[in-house]
């Protein structure tokens, strides 16, 4: 059920949620975990008034191809250990989907625990990060800009602040993210709040402007930077050689990138380097049709695509006919039309948010190609990462 914002609700959260997740401190008292709790829905079952099972749903909003579509972030999902496998949480999560349908909210992510487990509420992995790590000889070739200057300083140093927001507003209105969200101030005093101690490096140019940003932390002899973004060459070289200028006292190096990243073609020595891709979230299409329509379709073509199964969501089910034409998508559900391609909501839900092509898709097996058509889809990109 729904909780309603009262103090004896918040203490029989914070209460589970310190036990299921082994906070050792008052959550009441905690900052990260009350700003969130503020911006959120609560949803909880019951036992003899008390809560054994509890999940958090925030609402945020998410860049989809140049569409500002509202997303939920669904966290803190927890149980008491003797009430786990009782059915409460199929039974909140299937009341927070209808709930979400209900406010027009086409998408739903997630970090999961166990990917198994969320996949049977129709969640898929859509995002994946690249990890970066390499010691300091792997940057000996990269200098400090000579041209411009790098300014460095925390969240609250204003040059910094604006530096950052520029560029990452910049990025969103390049039409090009797949499933990136769009960060509201609250968000961003938050991540700084949330990652302690966190050191911020930009790059402005000779006139100026921002070119790219660092945000990163140095933790017993590493550098561990969160978020690297750029927009010009320069930009990314002028990080590259900031990093560099530590390495006389960082043991190892470490970059979260996006799973796109071609950093590694700028080392000169790329066997110094590991690289690994990771999957990051899970995201959950709870209104196809509403997608679809955010989507680029490659080809300017009708297709008639099948929704075949979705067990949480069944007003998805069925065939929709989606008609492209010079970017522009308009998605109808049909009746007794013969069908191109169809698959699951969590199949579609990885060729639509994720990484995999139409044909890629089939292939596996997880799309079934009917008609001999040719429909691929602008992948895009997730450029920046937030965990919830």
């Amino acid at each position: 059920m729904k909780l309603e914002n009262n103090q004896d609700n918040l203490d029989q959260i914070a209460t589970l949620i310190e036990y299921a997740f082994l906070k050792n401190k008052d959550l009441e008292h905690d900052v990260n975990f009350m700003s969130r709790y503020d911006h959120s829905t609560s949803y909880g079952y019951f036992d003899k008034k008390k809560l054994t099972s509890y999940i958090m749903v925030n609402q945020f909003k998410s860049e989809v191809f140049g569409h500002h579509l509202p997303m939920a972030g669904i966290g803190y999902v927890a149980s008491y250990p003797e009430y786990r496998g009782q059915g409460h949480i199929s039974k909140l999560m299937k009341e927070i989907l209808q709930d979400l349908h209900e406010q027009n909210i086409p998408l739903a992510n997630l970090a999961p625990f166990s990917e198994g487990f969320y996949r049977q509420y129709g969640f898929s992995n859509s995002i994946y990060q690249k990890e970066y790590t390499f010691s300091g000889n792997a940057l000996r070739n990269f200098k400090l800009p000579r041209n411009g200057h790098v300014i460095r300083g925390d969240w609250n140093d204003l040059n910094v602040q604006n530096g950052v927001i520029q560029l990452y507003e910049r990025q969103l209105h390049t039409d090009d993210e797949r499933n990136t969200m769009v960060r509201d101030a609250w968000w961003w005093n938050r991540l700084d709040t949330y990652y302690p101690n966190r050191h911020i490096a930009v790059y402005f140019d000779g006139d100026g402007r921002p070119m790219s940003y660092l945000i990163y932390r140095l933790m017993e002899q590493r550098f561990i930077a969160d978020e690297l973004y750029s927009i010009t060459p320069q930009g990314l070289l002028s990080m590259l050689g900031f990093m560099n200028s530590h390495a006389g006292s960082v043991k190892e190096f470490c970059m979260i990138l996006p799973e796109k990243s071609l950093l590694a073609e700028l080392f000169s020595e790329q066997r110094q380097l590991k690289v690994r891709v990771r999957p990051f979230m899970m995201s959950r299409i709870i209104d196809f049709k509403q997608i679809v329509e955010c989507t680029k379709p490659i080809q300017n073509e009708t297709f008639n695509l099948e929704v075949n199964s979705d067990d949480q969501c069944p007003w998805n089910i069925g065939v929709w006919q989606i008609n492209s034409q010079n970017g522009q998508v308009t998605c109808s559900r049909k009746e007794d039309e013969l069908v191109d391609f169809s698959g699951s909501i969590t199949a579609w839900t990885q060729v639509l948010l994720g990484r995999l092509t139409m044909s890629e898709a089939v292939k596996l097996g997880l799309i079934t190609d009917y008609q001999i058509k040719k429909l691929d889809f602008k992948k895009g990109d997730v450029s920046f990462y937030d965990y919830f």
